[in-house]
């Protein structure tokens, strides 16, 4: 099993992509290249266009043998919503700040902000 090593990058001066970072990703050691490289969705293996996709940025990770490598998770735009939904949903059933004041919770707001990229 890989662990990652710092927040992903910011790509294309998207803010969202740090956004999505509390959304659990598919391990990239069970993905095809296509995946881990960016060109398909992570979890329905769709071939993704640059309007439509969900970029969580790259992400750098150590495997249990000391090594370190980068993969670029993408995700089509139906799988982004089903994902980052979820995580708001766990996030926000789950925050003393949420339930007090939506606006409060940085978390939160990131993950709001997020289901804003990810609408189809």
């Amino acid at each position: 099993m890989s662990v990652v090593t710092g927040p992903p990058s910011s790509v294309g001066g998207s803010t969202a992509i740090l956004q999505v970072a509390m959304v659990a990703l598919p391990d990239p050691a069970g993905l095809a290249e296509d995946q881990v490289c960016g060109r398909r969705c992570v979890w329905c293996e769709a071939s993704l266009r640059t309007d439509a996709t969900v970029d969580f940025g790259e992400r750098r990770e150590v495997s249990p043998h000391g090594g370190v490598s980068s993969w670029h998770p993408r995700c089509c735009r139906p799988c982004g919503f089903e994902h980052v939904y979820r995580a708001l949903l766990d996030h926000t059933q789950s925050c003393e700040q949420c339930a007090d004041d939506l606006t409060r919770c940085p978390a939160g707001k990131a993950l709001r902000m997020a289901m804003r990229q990810v609408r189809a």
